[in-house]
């Protein structure tokens, strides 16, 4: 057996799905040294294998090189416990994600891409006949999102959301959540997951709200720089993370989800706390 032979039965028949990020090639299993991967026959660019997840990165910019600093280092595991409070005090975790999984309630025998589908939290609700396909940018969370779900045949990948490996309509649904706010083009990665589903299939995408730090203490009392302390120390965001928040407390949903979906509704989570985008996408 060859080396190309060697690469992971799934890379191989996903190819038909797929398609460059960088110039919309079609891309084909191919072995680069010992390594196992893709390679676009456009650009020649070569995407390699490690561990089952597709490595489509280039190097980071913007708020995703934050975002990826941020989820790959240290500060990740101490903020996840303000996390997991906040969803405690809405009923738990289980029941605060399943306020988001109601609007996909026909996963069976579908295909599903994840937009930052962190490290799989939501796998668990979706069933297991559906085939599921995650990117994000942190190699830590997608390492532990195939640690975690050693079950479940995952389609991982490295990879912006700016720029989906996609062809048109290669997905019955999409999903994002927690990710939307601080994507460094929210526009472009909502035109991005409409793009890559099919007619008629839905768009859902859930953050918690924009102007979220308005409801902090320090900006009642005109004391900002408490405010950030407590993000940036207390909450253990860091200093950068807090600022990219800080940056996008004035992010308008509205414009660009109407620009891009149609039949859309945003609607109010876990006690104003959060939002979920719910529309299909424009016919072109």
């Amino acid at each position: 057996m060859n080396a190309t032979q060697t690469l992971s039965q799934t890379w191989i028949n996903d190819c038909e799905l797929m398609q460059c990020p960088d110039c919309g090639g079609h891309p084909e299993a191919a072995a680069t040294g010992a390594r196992e991967g893709l390679v676009c026959l456009s650009c020649q660019r070569d995407f390699p294998v490690r561990d089952g997840i597709l490595d489509m990165l280039k190097p980071l910019h913007g708020n995703n090189k934050i975002a990826a600093d941020f989820y790959n280092g240290p500060l990740w595991p101490r903020f996840r416990f303000w996390e997991w409070f906040t969803f405690l005090c809405n009923g738990g975790e289980r029941r605060a994600r399943r306020q988001i999984m109601k609007y996909l309630p026909n996963l069976s025998g579908t295909r599903l891409l994840e937009v930052a589908i962190g490290d799989g939290a939501n796998v668990p609700l979706i069933p297991t006949d559906c085939q599921v396909y995650g990117n994000d940018i942190s190699t830590v969370q997608l390492n532990n999102c195939r640690r975690k779900h050693p079950d479940r045949d995952l389609h991982l990948f490295l990879g912006e959301a700016e720029s989906l490996p996609f062809r048109d309509h290669s997905f019955d649904n999409v999903l994002s959540v927690g990710a939307f706010n601080y994507f460094s083009d929210p526009l472009k990665s909502l035109r991005e997951m409409a793009r890559v589903v099919k007619p008629g299939g839905l768009v859902v995408v859930s953050d918690e709200v924009p102007n979220l730090p308005n409801r902090m203490i320090g900006h009642w009392i005109g004391l900002p720089k408490l405010d950030r302390w407590i993000m940036s120390r207390f909450l253990n965001l860091g200093p950068e993370f807090t600022d990219m928040v800080d940056k996008h407390r004035h992010l308008q949903l509205e414009p660009i989800v109407r620009e891009v979906l149609t039949d859309w509704q945003i609607h109010s989570l876990w006690f104003t706390v959060g939002y979920c985008i719910v529309g299909r996408p424009k016919v072109h």
